[in-house]
């Protein structure tokens, strides 16, 4: 199987992988984020908790000097990683609902997307799980605490999975219903 493969919608084999792609995305992405950003600022902590002093620079004397004009503004990027992993959790359901919209174009393949559906809410329980566990854990719970959507979404994720699956399955049964247009048709002519 190519890559190209793995991203043609028109088959449905391939438009089940990506909604469980995107899943799965949505359950891994914050603890990405949030591990990049415990990363980020544990080294922030960190340089900030040292000095040294350097001799015959004329842009700075001493390591903060230094730090504050290469380093800190880097690492004060820490806070863009909050809103990417927001938008990225709000760009993956878009997509989901995509599928599931593109699922009406075939009555069967809609009926193939319920059943998936049930089974990825199903697995969502078992990953909300995980993750309460997960908190358990002092430094993953410490560095998940500036991720407040994230946190909400992955707590009741058995609910948004299930409320993302049921308007993706509305978004295919108006694309199974919709009325055909720019058709010519008789019966619209009195």
């Amino acid at each position: 199987m190519e890559l190209s493969d793995y991203f043609d919608v028109s088959s449905v084999k391939s438009s089940m992988v990506l909604v469980i792609t995107g899943i799965i995305m949505i359950a891994l992405s914050g603890l990405f984020f949030a591990g990049m950003y415990f990363f980020m600022d544990t080294i922030q902590t960190s340089l900030l908790t040292t000095n040294c002093e350097i001799t015959g620079n004329a842009l700075f004397s001493d390591c903060q000097g230094m730090w504050s004009l290469v380093v800190y503004p880097f690492l004060n990027l820490k806070y863009i990683l909050i809103y990417l992993s927001f938008f990225s959790i709000f760009i993956l359901a878009i997509g989901m609902l995509l599928m599931g919209y593109k699922s009406g174009s075939n009555p069967a393949f809609l009926g193939i997307f319920v059943l998936v559906e049930l089974l990825i809410t199903y697995g969502s329980i078992h990953v909300a799980n995980i993750y309460r566990l997960l908190l358990n854990n002092e430094l993953i719970r410490n560095a998940m605490i500036p991720f407040n959507v994230y946190n909400t979404i992955m707590l009741y994720f058995p609910w948004f999975v299930f409320i993302i699956s049921l308007f993706a399955l509305v978004l295919g049964i108006v694309n199974w219903q919709k009325t055909p247009v720019n058709k010519a048709s008789e019966e619209l002519n009195y």
